[in-house]
């Protein structure tokens, strides 16, 4: 049986049982793939939903399906930069050995210019965006600090103050029985940072497929051979003549074909997926440093003052944060370890000033207050050796004559 369609204009379009069964076929394989790209985007969100829940299960919390969200989530390039900036400010802090007065002794702090050291410091920043870091230190035969490694997350289960063989184990080794070689850091509550981030990383991931799709559809025009003859082998043979010209889309249909290209109405259409993403970019800069300025865009000076103000708020509440748990729970250790820490001392910050500032001051001290700077004072605030001044030869005495 035969069955004719026709387009507005009364053309025939198809007109056999076999090209209306083709074209519902082609129809079906399009909608159907809307429907999977579509899925793959719900598929993500639920498994970012159960993971979470898995998380915060009162009975049985398990943290391997988070853990495994947030290695995926990582990847983004943007959220990657603005954690890493956030991390820096805080390992690139100089660290020393203070009394209770306040003053360093930069000598004996020097075991703290280690890789060791650095990658502690690391580590606990990450659990600002991990939720916890669990950190072994591994030690020479005289008892001192070599390495400190970080313990794979997904096997640490911190509701149960575990570590775990299997992610999904109910018991392990209770790392806080040995505190000298195994130390637990976690900044701040809840989940961590990552867990508000993964959501709009998926978000800004399908944007980035979408917009390529687009660029493959209406980025290359299309270009179209038609013949006059129905044999196979004649359109095989112009079908690979066109793919070997070039990566824009082609077809090969007969002379008598009405094909009509649609081209998207609006040639902006890129600005959806580009706002999205940069509105993607910007909420990331917010959550990780609470503002966008000193990572995106710049503006006037007062407003570029304000958003470092703020950053400045952040790095100085991570600050705290790290010289708190380096004393509450690296300090033990390190006694433990046999370095020379005092008991009236503890780990802080140096700060460091502008070297002319520091210099007017010290010079006042000397010239108005009575008391004079050692050498090794001088030496370790300026990073100079100092040498005394020899005195000048005197001349010979006359002799009386």
């Amino acid at each position: 049986m035969s069955i004719e369609l026709v387009n507005h204009r009364g053309e025939k379009l198809i007109n056999t049982k076999n090209d209306v069964e083709l074209a519902a076929k082609s129809q079906k394989v399009m909608l159907d793939l809307v429907r999977q790209q579509h899925s793959v985007f719900r598929q993500e969100i639920d498994q970012f939903q159960v993971a979470r829940q898995e998380r915060s299960n009162t009975d049985q919390p398990f943290t391997y399906l988070l853990q495994d969200l947030y290695k995926d989530t990582v990847l983004d390039t943007h959220l990657t930069a603005v954690m890493e900036n956030r991390i820096l400010r805080i390992v690139n802090k100089k660290f020393v050995l203070k009394d209770d007065k306040g003053i360093a002794d930069h000598e004996r702090s020097s075991f703290l210019d280690s890789r060791w050291f650095t990658d502690t410091i690391r580590y606990v920043m990450e659990s600002v965006f991990y939720e916890y870091s669990l950190i072994q230190y591994k030690k020479t035969p005289d008892g001192k600090i070599h390495k400190a490694k970080k313990v794979p997350r997904e096997h640490v289960n911190p509701d149960l103050g575990l570590v775990v063989k299997s992610v999904y184990d109910t018991k392990g080794l209770p790392y806080e029985d040995f505190p000298y070689d195994l130390l637990f850091a976690k900044m701040y509550d809840g989940y961590g940072l990552l867990e508000k981030a993964a959501a709009l990383t998926i978000l800004k991931r399908h944007s980035w497929a979408s917009w390529d799709e687009f660029e493959q559809i209406f980025g290359m025009p299309i270009r179209i051979a038609k013949l006059g003859t129905i044999s196979d082998d004649v359109k095989q043979e112009v079908g690979q003549w066109l793919k070997t010209m070039g990566t824009a889309s082609y077809g090969v249909f007969p002379q008598f074909a009405d094909i009509e290209i649609k081209e998207a109405n609006n040639r902006d259409a890129f600005n959806v997926f580009m706002k999205k993403i940069e509105t993607v970019d910007s909420q990331l800069s917010v959550l990780v440093n609470g503002q966008t300025m000193t990572t995106q865009d710049g503006s006037s000076r007062s407003q570029a003052e304000v958003h470092q103000d703020t950053e400045d708020e952040i790095t100085q509440a991570d600050l705290r944060n790290v010289v708190h748990w380096l004393n509450e729970s690296l300090l033990p250790l390190l006694r433990n370890c046999g370095y020379d820490v005092r008991d009236n001392e503890r780990i802080g910050v140096e700060m460091i000033a502008d070297p002319i500032e520091k210099m007017k001051i010290d010079e006042k001290i000397m010239t108005s207050s009575g008391y004079k700077l050692t050498q090794k004072y001088l030496e370790s605030t300026y990073g100079v050796e100092l040498e005394p001044i020899p005195e000048p030869n005197k001349p010979p005495e006359k002799k009386k004559e």
